[in-house]
């Protein structure tokens, strides 16, 4: 594993901030707003589905998820984690992204 070189380091941190400073390099921040994970219940899952008119077999395979997981969500014995639960509201919210999901 390769010794790191704080100073150096360091060095090119205030090296970086004195061209900011002088208008030499521009160093751009972006605020974000943290919102919190979007809760998915059991019937909001159900719901949609059912809405899609897809089978959980054919559900699971678009969200690449485990048949036995989507039952699991939809009886509540289990919920999705963050990231699957943003990607079932961005299907509810846009229904061609079942297609596109496919096409991935």
């Amino acid at each position: 594993m390769k010794k790191r070189d704080l100073y150096s380091e360091i060095a090119e941190g205030f090296e970086a901030l004195a061209e900011a400073r002088e208008g030499k390099r521009t160093l751009r921040t972006h605020k974000i707003e943290l919102k919190p994970a979007p809760e998915v219940t059991a019937e909001d899952l159900l719901a949609l589905r059912e809405r899609l008119k897809l089978s959980r077999q054919v559900f699971a395979h678009y969200l690449r998820t485990n048949p036995r997981t989507v039952e699991n969500w939809e009886q509540g014995r289990a919920k999705p984690n963050a990231q699957a639960a943003l990607l079932i509201r961005l299907v509810e919210k846009f229904p061609d992204t079942v297609k596109r999901l496919a096409e991935v």
